[in-house]
This record gives structure tokens, sequence and C-alpha cells, in this order.
């Protein structure tokens, strides 16, 4: 009789055992899965005046008259403004 307590304790030890490292695991799984799905820092955007395509102003062409700033997406554009202007 002493054997089986002695087996049935080491066997709800393992048991008990395996499903703490189990929850670890999912845990540590769950803290890395939310540090990739970051959200990143929006960006300012502006608006083609050709196209009205809108675009992060850092990738964007800008043109500065007296009145205005103006923003294009791409040289050729600037230059259709350009001639348009003229």
């Amino acid at each position: 009789m002493g054997l089986f307590r002695l087996l049935t304790f080491i066997l709800v030890a393992f048991i008990a055992w395996r499903m703490i490292k189990n929850y670890q695991t999912k845990v540590s799984t769950r803290e890395n899965e939310s540090e990739k799905v970051k959200i990143p820092v929006r960006e300012k955007m502006v608006k083609c005046e050709i196209c009205d395509i809108h675009l992060p102003k850092e990738e964007a062409i800008s043109f500065k008259d007296a009145d205005a700033e103006y923003w294009f997406c791409t040289p050729e554009h600037k230059e259709t403004f350009n001639q348009q202007g003229s």
C-alpha cells in the first residue's frame, strides 16, 4: 500500500509540474507576441497637389512658394505643377 501512495504522489507532482511549465510557456509566448505586434508611430501625411495621393511627409517632395508650401509624390508631378503655374 505504501508503494502505491508513493507512486500516486510522484504522478500528481509530475502532472502539477507539467501544468506549471505549460502555463509559464504560454505567458512568455504571449508577452513575446505582444512585443512583436507594436503599432508604429503615425507619420505626418501630406497630399500630392497633382494626383491627390497621401504619402508620408518624409517621402514627399516639397516646393515652397511665397504664399504656401506644396507637396508632390514624384519629381514629374513637381515639374507638372511648375509648368501649370507658369
